[in-house]
C-alpha cells in the first residue's frame, strides 16, 4: 500500500505545528514524517545530478521508479541515496532506476 499523498503528510505537519501539545505517539509519527520527506527531497537532488534532469522531472522519476518497484517512495529514495553513495542495493532497483534515468534523459 502506497503511503498517502505528499500534500496530506504535509496539512498533517501543519496541523500538528499548530497543536503545540503533541502526544509521544504523534510526536513520532510526526519525526518519521520529517525524515521521509527529507529523505525524498535529498533523492531528487541526487536524480537531478544523476540525470540530469529539473526538479519536477527528478520528483516525478522518483514517483515513477516508486511504482514501477512497488515500493513506498520513502524507500525506494533510501535506495536511490545508497546507490550514490557506493553502498548496494538490489540489482531490480539499479536496474528500474537506469530505465528511469533513459526515459527522463531522452
Amino acid at each position: 500500500m502506497q503511503s498517502p499523498a505528499p500534500q496530506s503528510r504535509f496539512r498533517e505537519l501543519l496541523t500538528a505545528t499548530v497543536h503545540t501539545e503533541l502526544t509521544d505517539a504523534e510526536h513520532t509519527r510526526l519525526s518519521r514524517v520529517l525524515a521521509a520527506r527529507s529523505t525524498i527531497h535529498m533523492a531528487e537532488g541526487a536524480l537531478m545530478v544523476l540525470g540530469p534532469m529539473a526538479l519536477d522531472d527528478a520528483g516525478q522519476g522518483l514517483i515513477d521508479l516508486s511504482r514501477a518497484l512497488t515500493m513506498h517512495l520513502h524507500i525506494v529514495a533510501d535506495h536511490v541515496l545508497d546507490l550514490v553513495q557506493g553502498k548496494p542495493v538490489p540489482h531490480h532497483v539499479s536496474d528500474a532506476l537506469h530505465d528511469v534515468l533513459t526515459r527522463y534523459r531522452a
